[in-house]
């Protein structure tokens, strides 16, 4: 494929219109008692998801994380009770390795939908993190060492704590994590692989594809007017998730 070609399928990329999983806060979130199929240690990382924050202020709530066993992190992204921002990943030491966070830490209570992307090469010393397509990076931990992905536990919309703390109150939409992969994006060539110039979630393929030309991980995605409990069903290659509590149809979309 020509350079030419290559840039005419990404800046074609469609909208795509979707629905989002709504966690209440308090009964709702995604496990699995396992790995992701095929995860490994890695220095690199891609992260996207958008969120309606709907509760839960002054609090810490988890979007993603995993860890080893009770209150053992290993990796996670979260909204951290100073309404920042937060990525932050340990070697399998248990050693802090990365905070990519915000500056900004006025990410609370609203109605307004917030696309968060971040991409990080702990080896190379590259990393951004914006929040609806605007940079928003403040980094206080970066060590040239590898995060730990394989912790044998997996959540979604809640903290590794018994499945019961840091609950996420709030909606979530076109969840994609691909560790082990990475795309500069502070480039907006590689921002319109997820969010389009008018700030609209884009097709990431059926399998989470198109962005980088393999599959991630995770890719949690709702096709308009699809059941909620499908968000559990992970079109990316690292297997399912099981849903705790019930998730409804969020009464908004990013693609509104």
């Amino acid at each position: 494929m020509s350079i030419h070609q290559t840039l005419f399928v990404n800046y074609s990329n469609p909208l795509r219109v979707v629905d989002a999983a709504d966690f209440d806060g308090t009964n709702d979130y995604l496990s699995r008692g396992s790995d992701l199929t095929g995860a490994a240690d890695s220095k690199t990382g891609i992260f996207s998801c958008w969120v309606r924050i709907d509760g839960g202020n002054g609090t810490d709530m988890y979007i993603l994380d995993n860890a080893t066993s009770l209150g053992a992190f290993r990796f996670f992204v979260r909204r951290r009770s100073t309404h920042a921002i937060e990525i932050y990943g340990y070697n399998s030491a248990g050693v802090g390795i990365m905070d990519l966070g915000t500056f900004n830490t006025t990410y609370s209570s609203s109605s307004t939908w917030l696309h968060i992307l971040a991409s990080w090469d702990l080896g190379a010393g590259t990393y951004t993190l914006r929040i609806s397509d605007t940079a928003d990076t403040a980094i206080t931990t970066f060590t040239n060492d590898s995060i730990d992905h394989t912790t044998g536990a997996f959540y979604v919309g809640a903290s590794p704590v018994g499945g019961s703390g840091g609950k996420f109150n709030g909606a979530i939409a076109e969840l994609y994590f691909a560790p082990g992969q990475y795309l500069d994006c502070d480039l907006v060539y590689n921002r319109r692989k997820f969010i389009s110039a008018s700030g609209k979630p884009v097709h990431l393929g059926s399998d989470g594809s198109l962005p980088t030309g393999t599959a991630p991980l995770l890719y949690l995605h709702l096709d308009d007017a699809e059941a909620a409990a499908n968000f559990a069903t992970n079109r990316g290659t690292g297997g399912n998730l099981s849903v705790t509590g019930s998730l409804d149809t969020a009464s908004s979309s990013p693609s509104d």
